[in-house]
Formats: structure tokens, sequence, C-alpha cells
């Protein structure tokens, strides 16, 4: 297939456009095609992999001219047409890459912060006499994954009585999260040792926003009127705290939660408590 001269020529912009895309997917294709090259320990999987990234023809006559845009997105077009493999491909392995530069990140910038991140003095937290292990919990009351993954970090603490968790409000969906995230913060400043249940209790509701979270305050025996209190007097250092929890996640790569950090790990999302042993075990055997 080749480019003419010959009829209008589209304008430059376009041109360059069209090459971008049609490069693009040149590279797409070359990387998933020669994948087929890597050695794997299931073959049956190698075969598969190989098949679904052979490149197909499109099908258009190689003698053809390509003389303006429509003729380049007719070329394009085919080409996906005859090879989505190639592009699904092509992003799974651009994901991966991301994945993976995120992690190396997150790592590095965990180093750095990991003083920050295991200070629990402005920090709720339940740490047991001869724990060794902490685990760093951001969470937001009004998010459906924390309230699984509480369920999970609670039976995890019953079954291993030397873990601590640091609890960081990260309250990002809303005006209703911020509002429970205050209260949390106020409960853990007139009542530490209340914290674990509160939150709990916070975590096992479905209602949103400060009367739900002054009700489960109430539902563990904290005084509320003492809480609403600290609410209005604290304000400032309550705001800071929330603050600089949101700061502090974002420096290591957390944008949403759940998001733990176990040793020098960062894990998004809910994690299975297999997982968490798993993780733990690694980090004691250090």
């Amino acid at each position: 297939m080749s480019f003419s001269k010959k009829n209008q020529k589209p304008s430059s912009l376009k041109l360059v456009i069209a090459s971008v895309i049609i490069a693009s997917i040149a590279g797409f294709a070359y990387f998933s095609v020669t994948k087929k090259n890597e050695k794997s320990d299931d073959s049956k999987k190698e075969a598969s992999t190989e098949t679904a990234n052979e490149t197909k023809s499109t099908g258009l006559d190689p003698d053809k001219d390509v003389s303006d845009v429509k003729d380049v997105e007719e070329v394009v077009a085919k080409w996906i047409e005859a090879n989505p493999q190639a592009i699904i491909n092509s992003v799974q392995n651009m994901q991966k890459k991301m994945m993976e530069e995120q992690s190396k990140n997150a790592q590095k910038n965990i180093g750095e912060k990991k003083e920050e991140l295991f200070n629990d003095a402005n920090s709720a937290k339940f740490a047991p006499e001869g724990y060794d292990v902490s685990i760093v919990e951001f969470y937001d009351y009004a998010c459906g994954y924390c309230k699984k993954a509480q369920t999970t970090v609670d039976a995890l603490l019953k079954s291993d009585n030397k873990i601590r968790v640091i609890y960081k409000d990260f309250p990002i969906l809303g005006e209703t999260s911020q509002e429970m995230s205050k209260v949390s913060v106020a409960v853990n400043i007139i009542a530490p040792n209340s914290f674990r249940k509160f939150h709990d209790a916070l975590m096992k509701t479905n209602e949103r926003g400060k009367s739900a979270a002054l009700k489960a305050a109430k539902s563990v025996g904290i005084d509320t009127k003492k809480l609403e209190e600290t609410l209005k007097n604290e304000k400032s250092q309550i705001e800071k705290i929330i603050q600089d929890n949101i700061a502090l996640g974002t420096s290591i790569g957390i944008n949403g939660t759940p998001g733990f950090v176990v040793g020098e790990e960062l894990i998004p999302g809910a994690m299975e408590i297999a997982t968490f042993k798993e993780k733990i075990s690694a980090l004691r055997a250090k």
C-alpha cells in the first residue's frame, strides 16, 4: 500500500495525527507479537497467547494509494477490526507497566514517609501489648469497600494479637464523608480507648453524615455532648489532622479507599484475610 501525491493532500496536522495513530498501532502490534517469543511454564497458555497475538491482514489491496486522511482512517479501522486482540493486549500491557511503576514509586515514597506513616500521635490506633507488626489503613466511612475491609481487619485482629492498626481518615466521597471523619477524629481526642468500637459501629451502618457518626458514638457509650463541644472547640485541629491524612495518603499514591500500608508496601483496595496473613508472615520473617 503506497501513499499517493495525486489528488488533494490532507492538512499537515491531520497527516501528523494519522501518522501517530498508525505508528502507535504498529508499535502495539509489534509489542504484542513479540510476546509470543517469551517462554512460559504453562505451554497451553503460551500456545493460546501466541494464537491471540498473531496479527492478521486487513484484507485491503496492498497496491492501493493512500492519498488522504479518509484513506488512512480506513486502513486504521480495518487493522483494528482485523486485530482487536492486539489492541487489548497492548492496553493491558501498558496498564501493567503503569501499575508496576506506581508500585515502585509508592514503595519509594513510603520509605521516605515511613516515620510519618507509623507515628500514631495524632491518629486513632489499636495497639495490643507486644505488637510486632503495624498496618496503616486509610479509609472513608461512606466507602462500601472500606466496610468490607473492616470485617476482614476485625477478623485478622481477632486471629492475631500482635498487630497494631493505625487508622487514618481519608474522606474523599463528599460532604457526608467529611462530617463523619470529623466526628471520628473528635472521638479519638476525647475517648481513644473507645475508638475501635466506634469505628466498627459506624462502618456497620448504612447511615451517613454527622448524625450517623454521633449515633454510632452514643451506641458505644461516648458522651455526645462532650463530642459536640470538641467538634466546636477543636475545629482547626480536627481539620488539620484530616488534611494531613489526605496529603500523606496522596503522597504515597493513594487515590481511593481503602488503602493499606503493610511494611513498605502500598496495597490499594480491600484484601482477603489470607493475603493479609501472607504479607504479615513475610514481614515477620525478615
